[in-house]
């Protein structure tokens, strides 16, 4: 006999419809498959012996709350594999529509406002990944690893500058030479997107002057850098702080 969700439908309507909002190939594999573990008896090993890849095996565990964990807990594997967090993304989509629901109870609302935490959680990461993808980094870049929000924002604008400018990593055969350069801009790019507030572009570039005055003797003190920079500071904006923000 097969599964009933919530609702009372069938429940291999909801890993279809999951897929149906999923945009990539890949994530729409996943998406088939995301409860399979943690619902049925089926193993990694037999994922494998079916003839699933690592990278899509991988996901199907990013997305797989574990024994034990909080939804809170599992999110933290979840943002750092960007299949899983588009994945995730769908399912809680159609796990947030209450309207499925024939009779919506406190503990429907309950786990609705967790699910409302997580997808706030997860749209984060999401844009991260995102915003690397566009970026098209040579598969010899350093691997980008999910990490707490300034890191991750202090690799985007240092990999950024390694393919804009001259002295760039990428220029001199040293990706990511240059990190100091950014983590003060980073660390306010960051507090900016906790308050949900706008980042100042004068303060951002005052912030990477100064890091160049301590360091490199204002090496990067240039119109040509200063130009750089507000192209960065636009392409960050644009990618991280286009909602929420005042």
């Amino acid at each position: 006999m097969g599964q009933i969700d919530k609702a009372g439908q069938p429940y291999i309507h909801h890993p279809l419809r999951v897929m149906q909002n999923a945009q990539h190939p890949d994530a729409k594999i996943v998406a088939v498959l995301h409860d399979i573990l943690e619902d049925t008896a089926t193993s990694v090993t037999d994922l494998r012996s079916l003839g699933f890849n690592e990278k899509i095996i991988h996901a199907v565990l990013a997305v797989t709350k574990q024994d034990g964990e909080s939804r809170f807990q599992a999110v933290q594997r979840t943002v750092r594999n960007p299949i899983a967090c588009e994945v995730k993304l769908a399912d809680l989509s159609d796990n947030m529509d209450l309207s499925r629901l024939p009779k919506i109870s406190i503990k429907d609302l309950i786990r609705y406002k967790q699910y409302q935490k997580v997808q706030k959680i997860l749209k984060e990461a999401y844009a991260i990944h995102q915003h690397i993808n566009t970026l098209d980094l040579d598969a010899e870049y350093p691997e980008f690893e999910y990490g707490c929000m300034q890191f991750n924002f202090q690799y985007l604008l240092n990999a950024l500058f390694d393919q804009l400018h001259p002295m760039g990593g990428n220029q001199i055969g040293s990706p990511q030479e240059w990190w100091i350069l950014f983590e003060d801009a980073s660390e306010y790019f960051a507090y900016c997107k906790r308050k949900k507030l706008r980042p100042s572009a004068k303060h951002f570039i005052q912030l990477f002057n100064s890091t160049d005055r301590d360091f490199f003797g204002s090496s990067f003190q240039t119109a040509q850098t200063q130009d750089i920079l507000m192209g960065i500071y636009t392409n960050h904006i644009h990618h991280h702080f286009t909602k929420d923000i005042v």
